[in-house]
């Protein structure tokens, strides 16, 4: 939700601690940030510093609203992750974070399995419609 200040909008991060969200990024500090910005948020996190690790979480039964799949990690990248996980039945959103965002780029990863992307570095709006769209109004919905 965005409200209008006189010349400039206020975003307004609206808690939704029903949320579940798993980060999937090889870089400790990179997982740091995306906590840092789903805090306002008051999003149940959990993390994973590799594919392998994140197709275990699902194996084992974890389910989550969201995942935060970064593109371009070491032994199986994110694209690699997330057709193993289709591949595995899973349905619920994957969520692509890549400093790769030409237009183009970001058509292919919606094409090919991925439901939206994140260009880094994260743009806090674009953060907050993925949550409203793949969380908030999935929870609010009948």
């Amino acid at each position: 939700m965005e409200i209008e200040t006189g010349k400039k909008t206020k975003l307004i991060r609206e808690p939704m601690p029903y949320g579940k969200v798993l980060i999937v990024e090889d870089v400790m500090v990179n997982i740091e940030i995306v906590k840092l910005l789903l805090k306002p948020y008051l999003i149940n996190t959990e993390e994973s510093e590799s594919g392998f690790d994140a197709i275990e979480k699902l194996k084992n039964g974890k389910e989550y609203d969201i995942i935060f799949m970064d593109n371009f990690m070491p032994e199986m990248n994110g694209f690699e992750t997330m057709l193993k996980i289709r591949e595995m039945g899973y349905t619920r959103p994957i969520i692509a974070l890549t400093a790769n965002s030409c237009t183009n780029q970001a058509e292919l990863f919606c094409e090919n399995g991925f439901d939206d992307y994140i260009s880094k570095p994260i743009d806090i709006r674009q953060l907050n419609d993925i949550l409203i769209k793949y969380i908030r109004d999935k929870h609010l919905s009948p």
